[in-house]
């Protein structure tokens, strides 16, 4: 009797696996191609969320196969992963998404220091056994190179437009459409992000549009920024027209992006951000501070700046929330740069890759 050849193994490793986590969302749609192309393909986990506890396995589970010594390692902050998988002495495709800077976090929390640290020791660890080094920016391909890895592309993250289309909730729809104008930004409440900067800008708006609103949606994190945030909308007397939604489901973050007016960026220290593109896919303008992976993100669309003159950026915001030409002019631009990021593009360039190394 003929037996059915088993499916060659390549697994992914990540250090945390959370529901909406741009990562995580990576990692299970590589996945889904992986099984589609005939491979055994597994997710591997230090620290698995209750979300993704029928998705994920824990690390301690991995068994190495005959077949499978190339493995997927999604890199973006110090762990034990990166020390297992030295350890098991696998080959990798490392695919980097950026570690965030160590001084962002120096009066937050020691500890993210030190993983940070550790992220960027580990990056330069890894580079001999990787065969191939993906970033998901080029902003972060430079930082490959910086590291000593030689064979690198890149994979941008991927717009699921399936996880876009959705309906919106229209009770929070009918909520939202009193808050005008509103102001969005989707992020997890971090130093790097710089929340307190676009409290800032909407402290000056309102003196413009006194009804201003800002939804800062994103998970609250452990680091107490997001209690400093609170207070300073406080201290300047924005108590009610700040919102800090905490996580939400997809489908309220769709009915967010299409509920508000501007979609506005103070981060300091964006890998890729993917709030960027959902935000070009859903019609929704973009003012953005131009740092680190930004401008690569959005080459000529949206509208950047690199000063913080907040009086002035009110002004400007004012101008892309009313004057409607311009708007518009805005949006088809980016919905022609959001093209690139489509799920069909972006598997072509992965399915290449995973051919070359494995066939």
């Amino acid at each position: 009797m003929n037996r059915k050849p088993s499916p060659r193994a390549l697994h992914q490793f990540l250090t945390g696996a959370t529901a909406g986590d741009a990562i995580t969302d990576q990692a299970l749609l590589l996945r889904s191609w992986l099984r589609e192309l005939g491979f055994d393909s597994h997710l591997y986990a230090q620290h698995i969320h209750d979300s993704m506890a029928a998705e994920v396995r824990s690390l301690a589970a991995y068994r190495p196969a005959r077949d499978g010594r190339l493995a997927i390692y999604h890199h973006s902050i110090g762990s034990d992963v990166a020390n297992f998988l030295q350890q098991n002495q696998l080959e990798l495709l490392l695919i980097h998404h950026n570690v965030t800077p160590p001084e962002f976090f120096e009066r937050v929390n020691p500890a993210w220091v030190q993983l940070a640290q550790l992220g960027q020791a580990q990056l330069r660890a890894l580079q001999p056994q990787t065969v191939l080094a993906l970033a998901d920016s080029a902003y972060n391909e430079l930082e490959l190179h910086a590291a000593g890895y030689e064979h690198t592309a890149v994979l941008p993250i991927a717009l699921a437009e399936a996880q876009l289309d959705l309906p919106d909730n229209e009770p929070l729809a009918a909520e939202l459409q009193g808050k005008r104008p509103l102001l969005l930004f989707v992020g997890r409440l971090a130093p790097n992000k710089r929340q307190e900067d676009l409290v800032k800008l909407l402290y000056y708006l309102r003196r413009i549009q006194p009804e201003a609103q800002l939804v800062l949606l994103g998970d609250r994190w452990d680091l107490k920024y997001d209690v400093w945030v609170e207070d300073l909308a406080a201290d300047l007397g924005l108590e009610t027209a700040v919102t800090l939604t905490g996580k939400v489901s997809q489908q309220d973050m769709v009915t967010y992006y299409r509920a508000a007016d501007l979609y506005v960026s103070m981060s300091e220290h964006e890998g890729f951000g993917k709030p960027f593109i959902e935000s070009m896919y859903l019609g929704l303008p973009i003012l953005a501070y131009q740092s680190t992976s930004v401008p690569y993100t959005l080459a000529d669309a949206g509208v950047q700046f690199r000063k913080k003159d907040y009086a002035r950026l009110a002004e400007l915001a004012d101008i892309l929330v009313t004057n409607q030409s311009l708007r518009q002019r805005i949006i088809a631009r980016q919905r022609q740069r959001c093209q690139g990021f489509l799920e069909a593009q972006v598997r072509q360039v992965w399915e290449e890759k995973i051919c070359q190394l494995t066939r």
